[in-house]
């Protein structure tokens, strides 16, 4: 669709073609890096969301200022993929993780137990928060699938396709 591109790359720029928009959707991801969810986390989500929809470009992106802050590891970063088994990712992680795979995969068979699990995770504010931050994630990379060339990410395969 580089007819709709005028040039531009990146979602950002894209974006900046509607400044109300652009300023919306910079206010959502302000207002859910500034949450009570560990931003590492957050972080991590916001990948393996984009590693399930195929989303190259989110892997180029610079990763979040609040999960740098709050000492997200790149190495743990890389090991995504594997993160029902790899030790570096803790319960709290992988519950979450969890939410965010049944919520891209079948949002309709998210469950009680799975939401409860959550819950007693990362509290009932943060179970609003990761599923707001889900939503916005799903609709930012499928704006990029939609809406920028392959051309312009220099991700590896392996960050788009590693599935546990």
């Amino acid at each position: 669709m580089s007819w709709l591109l005028e040039g531009a790359t990146t979602r950002d720029e894209l974006l900046g073609m509607h400044a109300g928009l652009a300023a919306g959707h910079q206010q959502i991801l302000d207002t859910l890096w500034d949450s009570s969810v560990d931003a590492r986390i957050l972080e991590l989500c916001r990948l393996r969301a984009a590693t399930l929809l195929g989303n190259t470009h989110a892997w180029d992106e610079p990763r979040s200022a609040a999960a740098l802050a709050a000492g997200l590891d790149e190495d743990v970063v890389q090991a995504l993929a594997q993160w029902p088994t790899d030790d570096r990712f803790d319960a709290m992680t992988r519950t979450c993780l969890a939410l965010t795979e049944q919520y891209l995969i079948d949002v309709h068979g998210i469950t009680d137990e799975q939401v409860g699990e959550v819950a007693a995770a990362i509290g009932s504010d943060g179970v609003i928060t990761l599923t707001t931050a889900l939503a916005t994630w799903e609709i930012s990379h499928r704006f990029d699938n939609a809406l920028l060339s392959d051309t312009t990410s220099g991700t590896t395969a392996a960050q788009t396709t590693g599935a546990p």
